[in-house]
C-alpha cells in the first residue's frame, strides 16, 4: 500500500513539474530563419545562404529564448507563396507564410553582388506575423576579401540588435522598463492580426437615404432608403473588380399638382475598384459600376387631400436600361473580418431622359 502511494506521489509530482515546465514554452515564440536567397549571379556565394542562417539562429540564442522552426519545413510554404507573386516575398507575402507555418518571427533576405566595387549587400527582411508588423534592416555591405567570413556574424548582429526592440516592446507592455543583461529575454507569441493589405475578398451589405437629383423647381422630392450588397475580389495590387447587388425607390410629388410618382427599382452592375490602404486599419475605396436597372414607374392621385373621383389609376410603367455609378468611402477594420465605413455614391439612370441620383450610405464589410 504504501508503494502504491509513493509511486503515485512520484507521478503527480513528475506531471506538476512537467506541466509547469511546458507552460512557459508554450508562450514561447516560433521563430524560423530561412535560406537567404542568392541573387548575385555568379557560383562563388554558395557557402552564403547556410552561414547566414546558422550565423542568426546562434547569436540569437545566445540572447533570447523561443522555439526555433525547422527552416526546412517552412522552405517549401514559402516556395509555394513566393511562387504566387512571382519570386517576390513582400510585407503581405511573409505575413502569409507565418500564418500558414504558424510562426510568429519569420527572418529572410537575399543577398546580391556589384562587381565593380565587389561589394556583396545583404538585405534582410524580417515579419512578426502581419503586414503591420515588417521590418526591413538596411543593407549590410561587406568588400569581397578575407573580412566576407565574418559577414554573416554581422548581418546577425543586426538582427539581434532589432529583434532585442521587440522583446524590449513585449517587456514594456509587461511593466518592465528594459531589457535584463544577466540572463536570456524571453520572446514570446504574436499575435498575427489581418491588415486591409492581407484581404482579398470582401462582402459589404449598405444602407442609406438615395435621393433622385431633379432640377424641377415644383417637384417635392422625398429621401427614400436604399439597401445594396457589395462583393469584392482583389485583381492586383489596389484593383478590385467586384459584382453590386441593388434596390431602391425614388418617391417624389408636384407642388402645384395632385399627383404623386415613384420609382422603384433594382440593379445590378459590375464594378472596377481602386482602393488605398492609408494604414493597416483604414481604407479609402473608390469604383465605379456598369450595369443595368429594372422597375415601375407608378403614378397616383393622393386621395387623401384631393377627390380622386372615379377615374381609373395611371398604369404602371415598366422601364429597363442600363445604369453607371460611382461610390467613394471610408472605411476602418475594426477586426480582421470585419470592417465598418461611409461611402457617398452618384447614379445615372439612362433612359429617354435620364435620370441621376445621389445618396450617402452605412455600410458593415465582412471579409477574409
Amino acid at each position: 500500500m504504501r508503494l502504491n502511494i509513493s509511486l503515485l506521489s512520484f507521478f503527480l509530482s513528475a506531471s506538476a513539474i512537467l506541466a509547469q515546465a511546458a507552460a512557459p514554452k508554450s508562450e514561447m515564440a516560433r521563430v524560423a530563419v530561412i535560406l537567404y536567397e542568392d541573387k548575385t549571379g555568379t557560383q562563388n556565394f554558395g557557402y552564403m545562404p547556410e552561414s547566414l542562417q546558422k550565423a542568426i539562429i546562434g547569436s540569437m540564442k545566445t540572447k533570447f529564448e523561443f522555439i526555433e522552426v525547422d527552416a526546412a519545413k517552412i522552405e517549401p510554404i514559402a516556395a509555394q507563396v513566393r511562387t504566387k507573386n512571382k519570386g517576390i516575398i513582400g510585407a503581405k507575402e511573409a505575413a502569409e507564410i507565418c500564418r500558414l507555418a504558424d510562426i510568429d518571427i519569420l527572418i529572410y533576405g537575399n543577398f546580391i553582388f556589384n562587381d565593380a566595387e565587389k561589394e556583396i549587400a545583404i538585405l534582410t527582411e524580417i515579419s512578426l506575423g502581419s503586414t503591420d508588423k515588417y521590418r526591413t534592416l538596411p543593407p549590410k555591405q561587406n568588400r569581397v576579401d578575407a573580412s566576407i567570413f565574418q559577414a554573416a556574424d554581422y548581418v546577425a548582429a543586426d538582427i539581434v540588435q532589432e529583434i532585442a526592440k521587440v522583446a524590449l516592446e513585449q517587456q514594456q507592455a509587461k511593466g518592465k522598463a528594459e531589457l535584463s543583461n544577466k540572463k536570456k529575454t524571453q520572446l514570446e507569441k504574436i499575435e498575427k492580426s489581418k491588415t486591409w493589405a492581407d484581404i482579398n475578398w470582401s462582402f459589404a451589405l449598405s444602407a442609406g437615404p438615395l435621393l433622385p437629383l431633379v432640377s424641377n423647381s415644383q417637384a417635392n422630392i422625398r429621401t427614400q432608403p436604399a439597401v445594396s450588397l457589395n462583393s469584392q475580389y482583389r485583381l492586383k495590387d489596389n484593383w478590385h473588380v467586384g459584382l453590386l447587388l441593388s434596390v431602391a425607390s425614388f418617391h417624389s410629388s408636384s407642388t402645384n399638382a395632385p399627383y404623386n410618382t415613384s420609382f422603384d427599382h433594382g440593379a445590378a452592375a459590375a464594378t472596377l475598384g481602386y482602393f488605398f490602404d492609408l494604414s493597416p486599419r483604414w481604407r479609402w475605396t473608390n469604383l465605379v459600376g456598369l450595369g443595368y436597372y429594372a422597375g415601375y414607374i407608378k403614378t397616383w392621385v393622393d386621395c387623401q387631400t384631393n377627390n380622386c373621383g372615379t377615374s381609373n389609376p395611371t398604369p404602371d410603367v415598366k422601364v429597363s436600361n442600363p445604369l453607371f455609378l460611382a461610390r467613394t468611402g471610408l472605411h476602418f477594420m475594426i477586426f480582421s473580418f470585419l470592417a465598418l465605413g461611409l461611402e457617398a455614391e452618384w447614379r445615372i439612370y439612362y433612359d429617354s431622359k435620364p435620370l441621376m441620383g445621389a445618396g450617402a450610405l452605412l455600410t458593415i464589410t465582412g471579409m477574409f
